[in-house]
């Protein structure tokens, strides 16, 4: 399930409904098992600390708010907002800076970003990218 093209929530939204608008934008599919996990060893979060902003049980404090910037290629001062650390003027008075978006680093983000999320179909990728991996090789081209 992708919400990609979903707009960004409000800054009024619950923190939750954010960090699932921003999760699915960035490649992470939410219905897939050990999502908190990956989430977790990427960011240095606790597992425990990311389910709990996901259901809203909890607000991120400072370092948090960092460290899902950092590994989302999300500006901070938008996500410290959202937590309520910042009032939403801080936003009035931040230089404007386009966000990077974040670039898959594994295969399954690769193919999950491109919204390949059926295993059979993920196989038949992987082949064909063998495929012309071993071609190029063969021929010395790149």
């Amino acid at each position: 399930m992708t919400h990609g093209s979903q707009p960004e929530p409000p800054l009024t939204a619950p923190f939750g409904d954010w960090l699932r608008w921003a999760l699915t934008r960035h490649g992470y599919d939410l219905d897939e098992r050990g999502v908190r996990r990956k989430l977790s060893e990427r960011s240095g979060i606790p597992a425990a600390t990311v389910s709990r902003l996901l259901r809203d049980v909890s607000q991120p404090d400072v370092a948090t708010c960092y460290a899902l910037g950092q590994t989302l290629g999300i500006r901070v001062m938008p996500i410290l907002v959202r937590a309520g650390h910042l009032p939403p003027e801080a936003l009035e008075t931040e230089p404007h800076t386009p966000e990077r978006p974040r670039t898959p680093t594994t295969e399954e983000e690769a193919l999950t970003a491109l919204g390949v999320t059926d295993e059979t179909d993920r196989a038949a990728v992987r082949a064909m990218i063998n495929a012309l991996t071993a071609k190029h090789r063969r021929e010395g081209t790149s």
